[in-house]
């Protein structure tokens, strides 16, 4: 019984190295070196994610019902304004006369040398939450339904027109082309090269890039048909309690010329259809006791990964030089059985 007692007051769950067992080395210190500093450095990036959070992405079903919202258009067109027209048409069978909102001043035609010009959008990428949140001053255009110098080269078009959130499209056509009109222009007039400055929908953000920003096609042909296929999604941009409800776009482009007469007629068409869901992306920060647990992880389980590589590192060591020139830099530490030598008394 005494024995078990004894036994048990000297146990030890988590037992320790004698120090007479425990050796030092350069390679020992310096893989503790490194270990620290890469330890460090883990911390210090595990940190700043902490601090700066992350970016959280989330679809889910839009349940914000809106009846209207506004296209926003800022355009040239290669014809004189007022041999064109414009007009939406949508799913409810609701015809709005684009051109009483819209402004129309007559300009030269001309393309900017940094736009895009004739070449398909579909690969544009959507904006990310720091482009959003400093493009996002909301702004207006100050007039509506103003014409000026129509009948110049070329008609410079721009506007916000409300219309019904519902899958619809809006066109600029010469006249006569698209419906029997009083006035119907010659088709050898017929020049449907154009640049697009702005084209958004909802709220009119003016430094946001869009799909069809700064873009330009230019040609030749006289019965051009140019088809602009918009998918509109409602997105949310959230950050530090900031909120930027607006919408953006994928893009899909047809263009060709018109094939006589029961073929879609020469004109540019902006057809566009919502969604039924909505994109989320906050910026979110994990809690300050999940950031403690993973560090705790993430440390141990460094400390144990950079033990387990330097006993292999000492091991494949022995095999390739062998074990004299691997002590031979190791402190031997006083206290092992050798080192006790038990003088030998002799008797005379």
């Amino acid at each position: 019984m005494d024995n078990f007692s004894k036994k048990v007051r000297v146990f030890d769950a988590f037992p320790k190295v004698a120090p007479e067992h425990s050796v030092r080395s350069s390679r020992g210190g310096l893989s503790s070196v490194f270990t620290i500093l890469f330890g460090l450095f883990i911390l210090w990036v595990q940190i700043g994610g902490f601090l700066g959070g992350y970016i959280d992405r989330q679809f889910s079903v839009n349940r914000d019902i809106h009846s209207s919202l506004d296209i926003n258009i800022d355009m040239i067109v290669a014809m004189p304004c007022d041999t064109l027209t414009t007009n939406v048409m949508d799913l409810t069978s609701d015809n709005f006369l684009a051109n009483e909102v819209l402004n129309f001043e007559g300009v030269d035609f001309f393309v900017p040398p940094y736009f895009n010009i004739n070449n398909e959008n579909n690969h544009h990428s959507s904006s990310n939450l720091d482009e959003a949140l400093e493009g996002s001053l909301r702004a207006e255009y100050a007039i509506k339904g103003q014409h000026i110098n129509v009948d110049a080269p070329a008609c410079h078009i721009f506007g916000s027109i409300p219309v019904n959130q519902v899958k619809g499209e809006f066109f600029v056509a010469p006249k006569g082309a698209v419906f029997p009109q009083r006035r119907r222009i010659p088709e050898s007039s017929f020049n449907l090269s154009h640049a697009i400055f702005e084209f958004s929908y909802g709220e009119f953000y003016p430094f946001m890039d869009n799909p069809l920003d700064f873009t330009a096609k230019v040609t030749s042909e006289k019965n051009q048909v140019y088809n602009y296929y918009a998918k509109v999604v409602p997105t949310l941009y959230e950050k530090i309690g900031l909120v930027i409800d607006t919408y953006q776009y994928a893009l899909t482009e047809i263009h060709h010329p018109a094939r006589g007469r029961g073929s879609a007629p020469p004109g540019i068409f902006f057809s566009y259809s919502f969604e039924p869901i909505k994109l989320s992306i906050r910026e979110k920060r994990i809690s300050f006791f999940q950031f403690v647990s993973r560090i705790a992880t993430i440390l141990s389980g460094l400390f144990i990964v950079a033990g387990y590589f330097y006993r292999l590192y000492e091991k494949l060591l022995v095999v390739l030089f062998g074990k004299r020139y691997v002590d031979k830099d190791r402190e031997k530490k006083e206290g092992g059985i050798l080192d006790h030598v038990v003088p030998i008394k002799k008797d005379f």
